[in-house]
């Protein structure tokens, strides 16, 4: 079952050391450890909309939700605005970081459909400061479905494995298998 938390860990993995932000990435449930370090990355899932493949079958949906991707960045303040020119660069260069690194990340393509939007926009910081701070908001759909196990976990014992012996005749060898469960698919 693909959740968008589970999407957006993925993201937060496929963005560590691939930006200038390097390991400044962070998401709602570990941004208190950061440092205050710039340029720093917060990564969290904000929209989630889901459309229902119909009324016959089990309930399954086509669902998209929105990576969103805050890059921060500063910049020392210097002469003819060329501080915040810096952050405006520096800014741009992260956004496509951003997307490259998520867009192309191994480990989330094979849990989406497409990517059917991305967007982004820049927030200014001040304009007459001696720190220049700034961020762009990287904004990325994911579209995923969730099937009825997303929906109704059984309860129970999960499978181990299987045994199985088939009765031959007297004298002939039988035939035994055992298939160890859960199996990996690759």
């Amino acid at each position: 079952m693909t959740t968008s938390n589970q999407l957006r860990d993925i993201a937060v993995q496929a963005l560590i050391s691939t930006t200038d932000a390097a390991a400044n990435v962070f998401s709602p449930r570990d941004q208190p450890s950061w440092d205050g370090e710039y340029p720093v990355l917060f990564v969290t899932v904000d929209d989630e909309d889901g459309q229902s493949f119909g009324r016959s079958g089990s309930p399954a949906f086509t669902v998209t939700a929105t990576l969103r991707v805050e890059a921060r960045a500063e910049s020392p303040g210097a002469a003819s605005d060329a501080g915040a020119a810096a952050l405006r660069v520096q800014l741009e260069t992260l956004r496509d970081q951003i997307k490259a690194a998520v867009i192309n990340y191994s480990g989330l393509m094979p849990l989406l459909q497409q990517f059917p939007f991305f967007r982004t926009r820049f927030v200014p910081g001040p304009p007459e400061a001696e720190q220049h701070v700034g961020s762009a908001v990287v904004e990325i759909g994911m579209e995923f479905v969730q099937g009825p196990e997303a929906f109704y976990q059984a309860s129970g014992t999960p499978l181990q494995g299987i045994d199985v012996t088939v009765v031959e005749p007297e004298g002939t060898t039988e035939p035994y298998f055992s298939i160890d469960l859960p199996q990996s698919i690759s």
